[in-house]
C-alpha cells in the first residue's frame, strides 16, 4: 500500500510508502546508480518527510537528488489520505531535508558523482515515513506492533537479498538503530561485509553541523571508505598536512 492508516496503543499512526506513489524517481536511482556491484553500501533508517517521502530517493533533499544525483524531474502520484500537515509535493516541495542535506553536502565537497557512485550506493533499510496524528515523525521503535513485526521480517529478507546483489565489502550503517539491525544480520555470517556505524545527521542530533562533519570522517576513515573510493590516490589527511608543511618549509 501506498498509505495506511493505524490506531496502537490510543494514538493514529499513517504510513508513506514512497516506493509506491514515488516509484517512478525510486526505479530511476537504483536504475542509474544500483547497476552493479559495489564495495561500499550506506544505509540509511527510513524515509524522512521532506526528503525520501517527497523524491523516492534516500537522503532524498531535492536539491541534491537534482544537482548531485542529476535525476530529472518526476511525476509524484501523492497519497490521497496523506495527513493534511504532511502533503505530497514531490519535485514541487520548498523545504529542504536537513538530514539527506548535510549527508550528500559531506560527499559532495569531497568527490564528484562518478567517484562516489563508482563504489557507492546508499539505500534504506525500511523505505517508509510513519507520522503521527499531528502530521510529525514518528520513529520506527514507536510503532511495534503485530503488523511492525511482520514488516521488519520483510525488511530483513529484503536488506540481505539486496546486499547479496550488491556485494559490498563494507556496509556503513546510519544511526545506532540502523547500526543494530543491521549489524545483527551479518553477526552470525562467517563470511560477509563488515558493518561500521555513522553518526546520524539528524537536526534533533546534539553535536553540532561542524563537530557532525568531522566525527563523521574520523568514522568513515576508520570504516575505510576514502581508502576505497580513492583507492591508490588515497592520502591520509594527515600525510597531505605533513607534505603541506613540507613544501612551505622549503619555499622558506
Amino acid at each position: 500500500k501506498q498509505w495506511y492508516q493505524r490506531r496502537v496503543r490510543g494514538q493514529c499512526f499513517r504510513m508513506y510508502n514512497p516506493l509506491v506513489y514515488a516509484v517512478d524517481p525510486h526505479c530511476s536511482y537504483v536504475c542509474k546508480y544500483g547497476n552493479s556491484e559495489k564495495s561500499i553500501l550506506f544505509v540509511s533508517m527510513s524515509a524522512t518527510p521532506f526528503g525520501m517521502a517527497q523524491t523516492g530517493v534516500p537522503f532524498g533533499n531535492l536539491k541534491h537528488v537534482r544537482e548531485y544525483l542529476g535525476l530529472t524531474e518526476f511525476d509524484i502520484k501523492a497519497p490521497k489520505e496523506a495527513h493534511p500537515k504532511l502533503p505530497i509535493t514531490g519535485w514541487e516541495t520548498l523545504r529542504s531535508d536537513p538530514e539527506g542535506e548535510k549527508f550528500w553536502k559531506f560527499f559532495e565537497s569531497r568527490y564528484n558523482i562518478r567517484e562516489f557512485a563508482r563504489k557507492c550506493y546508499v539505500t534504506t533499510y525500511c523505505p517508509v515515513l510513519y507520522v503521527d496524528e499531528k502530521g510529525k515523525e514518528v520513529t520506527l521503535l514507536v510503532c511495534l506492533t503485530a503488523y511492525e513485526i511482520r514488516l521488519s521480517v520483510f525488511v530483513t529478507y529484503t536488506s540481505l537479498t539486496f546486499v547479496d546483489i550488491v556485494k559490498p565489502s563494507i556496509i556503513v550503517a546510519v544511526g545506532g538503530f540502523t547500526h543494530q539491525q543491521v549489524g545483527k544480520l551479518f553477526c552470525s555470517r562467517e563470511v560477509g561485509p563488515c558493518v561500521y556505524p555513522l553518526l546520524h545527521p539528524a537536526p534533533s542530533n546534539p553535536i553540532p553541523c561542524k563537530r557532525w562533519v568531522a566525527v563523521a570522517n574520523d568514522q568513515l576513515v576508520f570504516a575505510g571508505v576514502p581508502q576505497t573510493i580513492a583507492g591508490q590516490d588515497y592520502v591520509a589527511s594527515a600525510v597531505k598536512e605533513e607534505k603541506k608543511k613540507k613544501r612551505a618549509a622549503s619555499t622558506v
